[in-house]
């Protein structure tokens, strides 16, 4: 399982994403983890999840692996299930409130 960790200092959704695609790539089963727990409010926005979720669509290998976003602040994890709202063929894509949760969602599929 690949752990992605995502904070406040970071701008780097694009990369994370082409990133995350060169892995889905090499490794079609893979599992990953994108923790967000550091991030607070008015760092992401809906405007950013909107661009995110234009990028996934774009990023064609991201549909074979399954990720789970780690979300403790309730608007990250709002903008998190914003975005599979807009994301097209997101069915890999599930969002916890709660770490071991998510991890064992990641290892059950």
């Amino acid at each position: 399982m690949s752990i992605y960790r995502i904070d406040e200092d970071s701008n780097e959704d694009r990369i994370a994403l082409d990133e995350l695609n060169a892995l889905a790539e090499r490794d079609p089963a893979a599992r990953v983890l994108i923790d967000e727990s550091d991030l607070g409010a008015g760092v992401v926005g809906p405007r950013d999840i909107g661009r995110i979720a234009q990028a996934w669509k774009k990023a064609a290998a991201l549909r074979s692996i399954r990720i789970a976003a780690f979300a403790t602040n309730p608007v990250i994890f709002g903008l998190n299930r914003m975005f599979q709202g807009l994301a097209t063929d997101a069915d890999g894509v599930s969002v916890f409130n709660d770490r071991a949760r998510a991890v064992a969602w990641l290892l059950e599929g």
